[in-house]
């Protein structure tokens, strides 16, 4: 418990926390077109109802909402860890911008990792 604080608490090193500034609205594109493509699925579907439809794509909507929100809403340093678990839990901060990340980063998320944040 105590390392888990500790990571949560590490300051992002200055060139990451402008990297993730950077590369934020790539990020959230990504992650719309996911959601629009997928609404587009939902109401394309020709053996629903409308009303079924609607019922799907309000839950969708409802889901996703909640993941932009989780992933970037309220972007700060002190809480930019979870931000960064989020991201790749949803396959947003790939490998590729790992890569252009710190090797103190690099080791913090590994720790996190093995610790079950994943």
């Amino acid at each position: 418990m105590k390392e888990q604080k500790r990571m949560f608490a590490a300051k992002i090193p200055e060139k990451d926390w402008k990297y993730l500034r950077k590369i934020e609205p790539d990020m959230l594109a990504t992650l719309c077109g996911r959601i629009n493509e997928r609404s587009k699925t939902i109401l394309n579907e020709k053996d629903k109802s409308e009303y079924k439809k609607y019922l799907q794509l309000y839950k969708h909507i409802k889901q996703s909402d909640k993941v932009v929100a989780d992933c970037f809403n309220d972007w700060r340093r002190s809480n930019i860890w979870l931000k960064i678990l989020l991201l790749r839990q949803h396959n947003l901060l790939t490998d590729e911008n790992l890569d252009q990340m710190s090797d103190q980063c690099k080791a913090i998320l590994q720790t996190l990792s093995k610790l079950g944040y994943t």
